[in-house]
């Protein structure tokens, strides 16, 4: 928990919120053009909250990205490089600006805002277990009971992903939702919840305690599971209906996965895991027809001795 007149907790001066980082996901693209227009919803008395709206041009177009995923440009030794692509140039613009914005260091904290075709309901995609992260994931569980958080822990992997510019912070990812489309829910949603995590700021730079759960349920990356594939590399088969829209449920051993045109069925083989963004249309062309996962139960009272 956070504890009142603790002196050693680093207080958060800057923080950025940024949407319509994949151009087609009208959730965040369209939250980020309200709030350049009118932000006071997101002020708060102990910091700044910048808006940013991260790829216009494929907003224009209405795709993902132009030339490559912005999402995954963020990775130091790409953005320094002569490559002519679209995102890798807006990285780099997007990194000078929050220099700039944020008196020459990063943001204290950054949410990124997407949605998803998949079935994941309000749900934060973290990168790493900041205790900060933790904690914020407890105080928007004891808000919304719903909310699910996926810890993206890929070993060996710098995907690049913008909210990696800070160790506090992660995506809010809200679906299913179409491409292309705005979905009321959806956005009522991500914006109450990016209401809530800027209000948790409040409290951790004012020292207020807030009465959190004792244990949250962390979904923590295990291997990335593509479609079986044909040889033009194809999907040969399709995700089965039995496995459809069970983002965060367990997949237990011999639960069809796959079904093929032809009506084979591909059984799960391994224990039980929870899968997450199961048949999300931007990941065929990644190779990944969904995520397995473990369930953790996190222990938050003890969190508090790791903030020094």
């Amino acid at each position: 928990m956070i504890e009142s007149g603790v002196s050693h907790i680093e207080k958060i001066r800057h923080v950025l919120v940024a949407g319509g980082t994949h151009g087609n996901e009208y959730t965040g693209a369209f939250l980020a053009r309200h709030w350049l227009s009118d932000d006071s919803s997101l002020k708060r008395d102990s910091f700044s909250t910048h808006v940013l709206f991260s790829n216009q041009e494929a907003f224009k177009i209405c795709k993902r990205y132009v030339d490559r995923d912005l999402n995954r440009s963020f990775n130091p030794s790409e953005t320094v490089s002569n490559n002519r692509a679209l995102e890798l140039s807006r990285a780099r613009d997007i990194e000078q600006w929050l220099l700039s914005a944020c008196g020459g260091g990063m943001p204290g904290a950054i949410f990124d805002l997407h949605s998803t075709t998949a079935n994941m309901g309000k749900s934060l995609v973290l990168t790493n277990r900041e205790p900060f992260n933790l904690l914020l994931l407890a105080y928007l569980r004891q808000r919304f009971a719903d909310v699910n958080a996926y810890l993206w822990e890929e070993p060996n992997s710098q995907p690049g992903f913008l909210n990696s510019l800070s160790s506090k912070g992660f995506a809010i990812e809200i679906g299913p939702v179409a491409n292309g489309v705005l979905h009321a829910e959806c956005v009522v949603n991500t914006a109450a919840l990016v209401h809530a995590c800027l209000d948790f700021i409040e409290e951790w730079n004012s020292g207020i305690n807030s009465p959190l759960p004792s244990r949250v349920p962390l979904y923590c990356f295990r291997r990335h599971v593509d479609y079986p594939r044909g040889s033009d590399n194809l999907p040969s088969a399709m995700v089965h209906p039995e496995l459809q829209n069970r983002d965060f449920q367990a997949l237990q051993p011999g639960e069809p996965v796959f079904l093929g045109f032809d009506g084979s069925v591909t059984l799960w083989e391994g224990d039980t895991v929870w899968p997450v963004f199961i048949n999300e249309a931007a990941y065929y062309e990644k190779g990944i027809a969904f995520t397995v996962t473990d369930k953790l139960d996190v222990e938050i009272s003890g969190l508090k001795s790791k903030l020094s």
